[in-house]
């Protein structure tokens, strides 16, 4: 914010400077037969005033560079408190900073002047900048962001008409780490994204308060996720990709990341591809992540056994649409082999058991028919299937028809960290003694004997590449189709994903990542799946963080032989 001498003289700081309007103040009238003195007065003080200004001028063309620039001004931001992790290590703050700012009448060279900025100011377009200076505007903004070194440096070219504004500025000291999760703020200091937008009214109320605001996330295992599911994306040669990592028992969110990475510092920079939140910010179908549900809503309601098998040799035909595994089995298989190598036919026998109104119920309790309500902005509302026709019930079986957030699949996953019980996913901390509101969706043992099936898929099913080093984890893979251009699926663009809990003698940490349109590799063994390209990649997440957890990597139990394919 400039200051200009019109607002100085309604400030109460400059009053002496001011002229009286008191209606009762004094007039003063001049005596008869002074009046022509008074005039040859004026007269000579405005030769005087004339010659003052000159020797001024003069003087300051031979004064040292830094008299001949702009004193800066204060510009008014809003307060916002720092933002830590859970172990207090800073992920936001402010700091001073500069405005580079002119104005344009006052620069004799805009050209030369443009060139010379731009040799000292990073990312300054000296073009656009000699433009702005060749405008007939009396101001104009050349640059935000001005560090006090960068200021000095601009300072030093004693560049007429160049001039600063001091403001406050957000910084992120960790660069792109967390980057979509933290958001950022506009030039007024209000959020605008992420945490930063969806918390904006704690964080200011937290700076008047003198305190921080402590976020769940622990960077060591943020930095953990970010560099896997970068390497998971670059070896798949994905569009993109995401991952969560939750306390099940709290819901406290310890890692959210979505790949490409976004740097919060420079919040208009990249593409919109990398400037999406693949974790909270989109949506898309998990298709056999959801697979533990069907079987843990039977189980449930007495409608499954784990000893049952079925009849997985032909295809299943619902409504006049034929359902078929992409690799039938040769024989009668029972509910463990069936989840262990995915099967859709399967599946979508148990989910019609179920029926349409009390898998709507079971889906609702896992909180996938909502948005989630977790502190990040820009959270848009799951795609829901239509209708509650039994074909609808049996895809819905198999996780087809229905696209929540990778957050929102994480917080349902939940359910196997607290005995069937679900707990909302939330940015900022827990304190000790705090209660953790949970929502009951099925019964302990249901639970418990779902944990098994997910076990089997890491042991001996599609999840086998997720085994690293007898690590104690228990999920399910995901391989779904996206809809093509024509509004079809299209068998050759997915979206591959693992949903995991550990450990799983005793769970309580979740796990989820995706990477959204790998393609087949020889890295991948020319796999586009989600057993081929995101079980290995949380498996080495799990390995890297098992320590800050105090989770030793352990085997529950001796190796198994099995076939399957990823």
């Amino acid at each position: 914010m400039r200051v200009s001498a019109r607002d100085m003289m309604k400030d109460a700081r400059y009053a002496p400077f001011a002229q009286t309007s008191h209606p009762h103040a004094p007039v003063v009238e001049p005596a008869p037969g002074r009046s022509r003195i008074n005039r040859l007065a004026i007269v000579m003080m405005a030769v005087f005033g004339l010659l003052a200004a000159r020797a001024v001028q003069l003087s300051l063309a031979g004064a040292p560079a830094s008299a001949r620039v702009a004193a800066p001004v204060a510009m008014p931001v809003l307060a916002r408190a720092d933002l830590v992790d859970r172990n207090g290590v800073l992920m936001a703050t402010m700091l001073p900073s500069w405005t580079l700012a002119g104005e344009p009448e006052k620069v004799w060279d805009a050209a030369q002047a443009a060139r010379r900025l731009a040799t000292v100011v990073p990312g300054l377009d000296a073009a656009a900048t000699e433009r702005r200076l060749r405008s007939k505007s009396k101001f104009v903004h050349l640059k935000p962001g001005l560090t006090t070194s960068q200021r000095r440096a601009v300072h030093d070219l004693g560049i007429a008409g160049i001039s600063f504004e001091r403001e406050q500025r957000r910084v992120y000291p960790n660069g792109v780490l967390a980057g979509h999760a933290l958001g950022s703020v506009n030039r007024d200091g209000a959020g605008a994204g992420g945490v930063e937008a969806a918390l904006d009214a704690d964080i200011r109320r937290a700076a008047e308060a003198g305190t921080q605001v402590a976020l769940s996330i622990d960077t060591r295992i943020q930095y953990a996720l970010e560099t896997e599911l970068a390497d998971a994306a670059w070896g798949a040669k994905a569009k993109g990709g995401a991952g969560v990592i939750l306390d099940g028992r709290t819901g406290e969110v310890l890692a959210i990341a979505s790949w490409p990475q976004v740097d919060p510092n420079a919040p208009g920079a990249g593409t919109d591809v990398a400037r999406l939140n693949r974790a909270t910010g989109a949506v898309f179908e998990m298709g056999s992540t959801l697979k533990p549900f069907t079987a843990a809503m039977a189980l449930d309601l007495d409608q499954l056994r784990l000893a049952e098998r079925f009849d997985l040799t032909a295809s299943l035909n619902v409504d006049g649409v034929t359902i078929r595994d992409p690799h039938p089995f040769a024989g009668p298989a029972t509910i463990r082999e069936a989840m262990s190598h995915s099967s859709n036919v399967a599946m979508a026998q148990v989910a019609l058991r179920v029926g349409a109104a009390r898998q709507r119920d079971y889906l609702g309790r896992l909180g996938l028919l909502e948005k989630p309500s977790i502190e990040i902005g820009g959270m848009p509302a799951p795609l829901l299937p239509r209708g509650d026709s039994r074909l609808t019930t049996a895809v819905l079986g198999y996780g087809h028809g229905l696209a929540p957030t990778l957050v929102a699949l994480a917080g349902a996953y939940t359910v196997f960290t607290n005995g069937g019980a679900r707990t909302n996913p939330t940015m900022l901390r827990h304190a000790d003694g705090d209660p953790v509101r949970r929502t009951r969706v099925f019964s302990a043992l249901s639970t418990q004997e779902t944990l098994q099936l997910m076990r089997d898929v890491v042991v001996e099913g599609t999840a086998r590449r997720a085994d690293l080093g007898g690590l104690d984890i228990a999920g399910k893979t995901g391989t779904a189709e996206k809809p093509g251009a024509d509004g079809k699926y299209d068998p050759d663009v997915l979206f591959s994903s693992f949903a995991a809990v550990f450990p799983a003698r005793a769970p309580r940490y979740v796990i989820v990542l995706a990477l959204d349109e790998p393609q087949r590799t020889a890295e991948n063994g020319n796999l586009a799946t989600g057993g081929a390209v995101a079980a290995p990649a949380v498996g080495r997440v799990v390995a890297r963080i098992a320590p800050f957890l105090a989770h030793a990597p352990a085997r529950p139990e001796g190796p198994r032989t099995g076939g399957g394919t990823p």
